[in-house]
């Protein structure tokens, strides 16, 4: 058997088998790089959904404050028209009849105004504990991304390192 045959039996195994490293790296770096971009994605998704969550709570909080500024001045005007009514008793019981009539009725509209704020309190709320979650999920996205960045940093070293191997390989061959 002539030596030059295993020899060339080797370079080739030698050569095949650095191959195949190189192409096992380079599946893996892709397969990291695909799994961080749609750990970003979500991550980017999460931040939209609070700012606009965010957003939706500022609004919702400004128009119950001019609602409750409404009911405040509306309530101080009928205040001062029940006053004024009750002052004037001696125009007559029909008119009491009315005022009395006007006062239950802005005392049921204050009444339901009260259970409306306090539903928006509670959505508020809700809103806050979603948020406060997506918060959450934003914080595990990211450590999941400085861990997929770690492996990816680690998977280039390797790769160099292989790379390095096939290049004394190929040149003691």
């Amino acid at each position: 058997m002539e030596p030059a045959v295993p020899r060339a039996t080797l370079k080739a195994l030698a050569l095949s088998a650095a191959l195949l490293v190189l192409v096992a790296a380079v599946t893996v770096a892709v397969a990291v790089m695909l799994w961080r971009s749609e750990a970003l994605g979500k991550l980017r998704g999460c931040r939209e959904r609070a700012a606009n969550e965010s957003r939706e709570l500022g609004d919702r909080l400004r128009e119950l404050q001019r609602q409750r500024d409404s009911a405040a001045r509306d309530g101080d005007a009928l205040r001062r028209e029940l006053a004024r009514a009750r002052g004037d008793s001696g125009k007559g019981n029909a008119s009491l009849a009315s005022c009395r009539e006007r006062a239950a009725s802005l005392e049921a509209n204050v009444t339901a105004l009260g259970d409306e704020l306090a539903a928006l309190r509670q959505e508020r709320a809700e809103l806050a504990g979603d948020k406060v979650a997506l918060q959450e999920e934003a914080r595990e996205l990211r450590r999941r991304l400085q861990e997929a960045l770690g492996q990816q940093r680690e998977l280039r070293e390797r790769r160099e390192r292989c790379e390095g191997r096939q290049r004394e390989l190929q040149d003691t061959l």
